[in-house]
């Protein structure tokens, strides 16, 4: 039987640098079935450390302090784990319920101590903005064709916003 583990992921860190995408390693902790339960509140700069932060963590595990809170924006609920008053661990996502919120925090929380680390790296790359299609070439005012069929354009965005949902 499967059971809940930490993947690494080499992903561009947020924040501002001018345009350019600059990777980092950030851990998270998915379920038997890959669903994400919560992610590391820190990118690192080398895979060594991301791991080390995971290996720490599991080793005070009796330590951490979770906390529940809303987001300002919109009024989901999110919830983070503090290691000596240092945020460690976030919810991969927001909730629209608090029950749900705790909820999730139990299954990251006892999934936790339990967890294999696992080797190496992973890449994800942040959704790309579609380029606009090129103006209509046969002069007739009509719209332009996608060079891609329809019906694979579909397919694409759901394989896309899957593996985002997957991801983060």
């Amino acid at each position: 039987m499967q059971r809940s583990r930490f993947v690494f992921l080499a992903a561009p860190m947020p924040g501002p640098y001018q345009g350019q995408e600059v990777d980092g390693i950030v851990w998270m902790l998915v379920s038997p079935n890959n669903r994400p339960l919560g992610r590391g509140a820190v990118y690192h700069q080398l895979y060594a450390n991301c791991r080390q932060s995971v290996l720490d963590l599991r080793a005070n595990v009796d330590r951490v302090v979770p906390m529940e809170s809303t987001l300002p924006t919109d009024g989901q609920w999110t919830w983070l784990v503090e290691l000596d008053g240092v945020p460690v661990a976030l919810s991969s996502r927001s909730y629209l319920r608090a029950r749900e919120c705790m909820y999730n925090l139990t299954r990251f929380l006892e999934a936790l101590p339990l967890a294999e680390v696992v080797p190496g790296t992973r890449s994800v790359r942040r959704r790309r903005t579609p380029e606009p299609f090129p103006p209509p070439r046969d002069g007739h005012g009509g719209l332009p064709r996608s060079p891609i069929p329809t019906h694979l354009v579909r397919e694409s965005a759901l394989r896309r916003d899957l593996r985002q949902r997957d991801v983060g």
